[in-house]
C-alpha cells in the first residue's frame, strides 16, 4: 500500500505497517492426492502377502493322517468235537434176607405187695398232727356257726369332736386363727386341699394363750393315734401348725 491510500484508509492506524500473506505455490495439493493414494496400495499390498503366507504355513502345518493299510486275514474254522457218550452200569443189588419174628416175651405178674406196718416212731409223729388237724376244724367249725356279721371287724368311727377327754391321740387341732370366721375360712382351705377330711367332724375350739390372749382352732376327730400323726404331718406340708391332743401322759 502507498502513503496515499493509508491517509484515506480511517480504520488503520498510521503507526502500523502492513502485514503481507504469503502466496500458496501452485500444485501442492495433486502431490498429497497422489501420497494417499500409494500408501493405501502399499497397505493392501503387504495385507494379502501376510494372508497368502498364513495359509501356506497352515496347510504345512497340518498333521497327515495315512489311512492304515488294507489286511485280508483268514481265519481257521472252528472244530465241532462231539461229546463221547458215558456208560453207566447199575450196582448189583443186595440180596435181602426175610427177618425172623421175635418171640413175644411174658412179663410176670407181680404178687399184690403187703403193706408194711408202719413202725413206732411213724405213729408218735403223726399223732400231733392228727390234734393241729383236729384244733382247725373245730375252730373252722365255731366259724362256720358264728353269724356273717359277727364275722367282720367293725368299722373304725372318728372320734368326737368336740370330745376331748378320753380320746387318747383321736382329736387333731389344727392352726391358730384370731376370730371364729377366720377359723371357719381356714377349714374351707383345708377342704380344698384334701377333700377326704370332709369326713371328719370339725370343730372351733377356742383356746387361750399364756399372755391371756384367746385363739381359735379348727378341732378334728380322727379314728386312731396314726391317722392323727399322718394327718398332722400333711398339714405341716402346707405351712399349717397341727397338734395331737388327748394322749396319755408318760
Amino acid at each position: 500500500m502507498t502513503d496515499s491510500r493509508m491517509a484515506y484508509d480511517p480504520d488503520r492506524l498510521p503507526w502500523l505497517t502492513e502485514e503481507r500473506k504469503p502466496r500458496r505455490k501452485p500444485g501442492s495439493a495433486p502431490l498429497l492426492l497422489w501420497a494417499l493414494l500409494a500408501a493405501l496400495i502399499v497397505a493392501g499390498a503387504s495385507y494379502w502377502l501376510g494372508m497368502q503366507s498364513a495359509t501356506q504355513l497352515d496347510d504345512f502345518t497340518a498333521p497327515v493322517t495315512a489311512s492304515p493299510p488294507a489286511a485280508t486275514v483268514k481265519l481257521p474254522q472252528p472244530t465241532v468235537v462231539e461229546p463221547r457218550p458215558i456208560e453207566v452200569r447199575p450196582a448189583p443189588m443186595p440180596d435181602v434176607q426175610p427177618v425172623a419174628e421175635p418171640a413175644p416175651v411174658r412179663i410176670p405178674q407181680a404178687s399184690p405187695a403187703r403193706k408194711a406196718k408202719p413202725s413206732v416212731s411213724r405213729r408218735a409223729s403223726a399223732r400231733p398232727k392228727a390234734r393241729t388237724v383236729s384244733r382247725l376244724a373245730r375252730v373252722r367249725a365255731a366259724q362256720a356257726k358264728r353269724p356273717v356279721a359277727a364275722r367282720r371287724p367293725a368299722p373304725m368311727r372318728a372320734w368326737p369332736a368336740s370330745v376331748s377327754q378320753g380320746a387318747y391321740g383321736r382329736v387333731v387341732r389344727i392352726g391358730a386363727y384370731g376370730s371364729r370366721r377366720q377359723a371357719k375360712l381356714g377349714w374351707w382351705k383345708v377342704i380344698r386341699r384334701y377333700p377326704g377330711m370332709r369326713r371328719l367332724k370339725a370343730v372351733v375350739a377356742p383356746v387361750q394363750s399364756p399372755s391371756g390372749r384367746t385363739y381359735y382352732r379348727l378341732q378334728f376327730g380322727t379314728t386312731s393315734q396314726a391317722h392323727s400323726e399322718v394327718l398332722c404331718q400333711r398339714m405341716r406340708a402346707i405351712a399349717q401348725s397341727c397338734a395331737v391332743i388327748g394322749l396319755p401322759r408318760r
